[in-house]
């Protein structure tokens, strides 16, 4: 039990302890909290200091997945995003072809190496149109198993990280040499991270989005068991969950309640360290050498035909790079980008891209899945 205890307590207390370091300016720009996160539970998974509950670390991945989809949602103006965001929009759009190609491809290639590979191929879609959270969803939906899961898991956060080192490092200046320089236009505001990060938190707005949240769920539940009279279609449990949280946002009184992002990417944090915690790089070697190769080339492809997508229609380097983040990262990392290129203009569109991502990810992810059912 103590043991249990303190591993509630980390899970749950140091994404405050890294958002304060960060926010107080402890940590340089190219270090953010989600990495913090991932790495502590990724250091605590491999390298244990006490006896670690892999059952606990799985329930918190359930359960702040389903809070933090909603939470990360509400704050979208979808309308808004279409009109003035083309260009990353765009972008963005080819990302996701990149992803379902490249994913689809890796798919064939290893469709007698790994098991059930039109499920990998689906999770992968979900983490290259979004991010992880996207993955634990699809994977639920797909009925995976959550050995699966937590193997696919460990291998993307292995291939990821080393993609996260090249983007803050060389990707710049070599796609620089590829696409054209971003145009910078002096009279556009995209949002400031620093004036948003200085405000005082709205505890109360953040626990009216949580309240909002557990009814939007208990919405959720309901419907599925009105329809199926239970809750084992997960797959249609998590799209409702995402449909319904989109229509939330078209409520401007939800729109209007402040640091549901922040609130949202909290439970996020949280979901990284349990996450992180499942991560055994051990059975890398042992049996998921194959289940490597699928997500080496699904996500080197990826990054292959977007770059080449961008070339070819003229798409500049900073909007490369931002809806690259933003759709296999997620929103939380689309900071480390700006930081990275200096520039601040791309902020806002390259979050809105990444929450975008977090909508419509289950639903590609889902579809291509059962696609490649039916053809592998």
């Amino acid at each position: 039990m103590p043991w249990i205890i303190l591993q509630t307590a980390l899970i749950a207390g140091f994404p405050y302890l890294f958002r304060w370091l960060a926010r107080s300016g402890y940590l340089p720009a190219w270090l953010s909290p989600v990495v913090l996160c991932y790495a502590l539970g990724i250091a605590l998974g491999n390298f244990p200091l006490f006896p670690l509950d892999n059952g606990l670390s799985t329930s918190f991945t359930e359960l702040t997945i389903v809070l933090a989809i909603p939470l990360l949602l509400y704050a979208t103006n979808l309308r808004q995003w279409l009109n003035h965001a083309r260009g990353t929009l765009f972008s963005f759009a080819l990302c996701i072809i990149s992803g379902l190609a490249a994913t689809s491809l890796a798919a064939f290639i290893f469709r007698h190496q790994v098991p059930d590979a039109w499920r990998i191929a689906g999770m992968l879609t979900g983490v290259f149109t979004g991010g992880t959270p996207n993955m634990q969803a699809i994977g639920l939906a797909l009925e995976a198993s959550q050995a699966s899961i937590i193997l696919l898991n460990t291998t993307e956060m292995l291939m990821g990280a080393i993609y996260l080192i090249f983007l803050i490092s060389l990707a710049p200046r070599l796609f620089g040499l590829i696409l054209r320089p971003f145009k910078q236009d002096a009279n556009r505001d995209d949002g400031n991270l620093e004036s948003t990060a200085a405000k005082t938190f709205n505890y109360g707005d953040s626990l009216k989005a949580i309240a909002l949240t557990l009814g939007v769920l208990g919405l959720t539940f309901g419907i599925t068991l009105a329809v199926f009279g239970g809750l084992q279609q997960v797959a249609f449990l998590l799209l409702l969950l995402t449909t319904l949280s989109i229509a939330a946002s078209f409520i401007p009184a939800v729109r209007r309640l402040e640091n549901t992002f922040e609130t949202g990417e909290y439970f996020l944090l949280m979901f990284c360290i349990a996450l992180g915690m499942l991560a055994d790089f051990s059975e890398i070697a042992a049996q998921g050498t194959s289940l490597l190769g699928f997500t080496a080339i699904a996500l080197v492809g990826t990054i292959l035909l977007h770059l080449l997508l961008a070339f070819l229609f003229g798409i500049d380097r900073d909007t490369m790079l931002f809806t690259s983040v933003a759709a296999i990262y997620g929103p939380a990392f689309i900071g480390q980008i700006a930081s990275v290129t200096g520039n601040r203009q791309l902020v806002f569109s390259g979050v809105a891209m990444g929450l975008l991502g977090y909508a419509v990810g289950n639903y590609l992810g889902i579809s291509l899945a059962y696609l490649l059912w039916a053809l592998l």
